[in-house]
């Protein structure tokens, strides 16, 4: 399966998804993120740098043991699903600092603005993950306009998730205890976070996680 950068220079749907091959095959394609150019590990700091600048919501610990990157798009499953295995870990001194991108489908865009463009963008992203709709894939948010500046945002991050070798969502970067970058594409399983996060294992029994168990 190519991966979300090749796929979309090739059919020029950056931001508009093909909604024809939603479903497993849209799942699947989010969650595997196959054949993206790994980024040299000379190039990761400063690649890492520069996500450091990037806008985001910040959710979860004001004084981290550790912090987490994720890019994420608003209709995406896998996101969703990050989203509510990291949420114990966010209690327990994780801060993840959401980073979108928008292409899997046309309202990706809108609803990265709602988010982004909210007063609080917490709650912003928590209403659109608590009322995510599973059957269609679509976030819970009401989509908004999004100013020029933020499109030209949720461009840049796409690029720089394409720089990291991150070919779907979720992508997941941070430092681990050596202040090592260390890069995943993909919905980890529940025994992976505690490296990932730097902590114990949080108890989580959401039943829409089982798979990941």
């Amino acid at each position: 399966m190519p991966s979300a950068t090749r796929f979309l220079a090739r059919t020029g749907a950056r931001r508009s998804f093909p909604f024809a091959i939603a479903g497993a095959a849209l799942v699947a394609f989010a969650a595997s993120g196959a054949d993206a150019k790994t980024p040299l590990e000379r190039e990761l700091p400063a690649l890492f740098a520069a996500l450091e600048k990037a806008d985001s919501v910040v959710e979860g610990s004001a004084s981290p043991k550790r912090i987490l990157y994720i890019f994420f798009d608003a209709n995406c499953w896998y996101c969703h699903l990050t989203w509510k295995a990291l949420q114990p870990y966010e209690k327990a001194g994780l801060q993840v600092r959401w980073v979108p991108v928008a292409y899997q489908k046309d309202s990706s865009t809108t609803k990265a603005a709602a988010i982004m463009q909210a007063k609080d963008r917490v709650r912003a992203l928590r209403e659109n993950e608590l009322g995510y709709k599973p059957g269609s894939y679509d976030g819970g948010i009401a989509p908004a306009k999004p100013t020029k500046a933020l499109e030209a945002q949720l461009e840049a991050n796409f690029e720089l998730m394409d720089r990291f070798g991150v070919s779907g969502t979720p992508g997941l970067v941070w430092k681990d205890g050596k202040g090592r970058v260390q890069v995943k594409t993909g919905m980890p399983r529940l025994p992976q976070l505690p490296a990932i996060t730097g902590l114990p294992a949080q108890k989580n029994d959401d039943p829409e996680l089982r798979d990941f168990r």
